[in-house]
């Protein structure tokens, strides 16, 4: 692959943070490599793990190594603190209970008629 030089003579970037997140949509489980940013955006593997670690250092991804490779997933967003209600009702049911009644603790009646 070929690179463009911007005007003062640097590589220009052809790869976006956006392009990377996109190839997880893509590909087929939960879990890229820098392989397939590779091969998806047709740019080196270097590359892609390059991106990859802007976007875990960003909170956007996370990885773990696995096999003497590395995999990456999208990072679930942190819960804001002030998001969260308490005087919520959800607060005032027993485990395990549903609210609505008490399928949860007759799910075998509820599943196989009482069996």
């Amino acid at each position: 692959m070929s690179r463009d030089r911007g005007d003062g003579g640097r590589y220009t970037e052809t790869v976006t943070l956006a392009d990377v997140l996109g190839v997880f949509e893509r590909v087929d489980g939960p879990v890229v490599t820098s392989g397939d940013i590779a091969d998806a955006l047709d740019c080196s593997r270097e590359t892609g793990r390059r991106k990859l670690a802007t976007l875990e250092a960003q909170g956007r991804v996370a990885s773990r190594k696995t096999a003497g490779r590395v995999v990456w997933w999208l990072a679930e967003p942190p819960v804001d603190a002030s998001e969260i209600n308490p005087e919520d009702p959800i607060w005032e049911l027993e485990p395990g209970a549903s609210g609505e009644h008490t399928v949860s603790e007759t799910v075998d009646e509820e599943l196989y008629g009482g069996t």
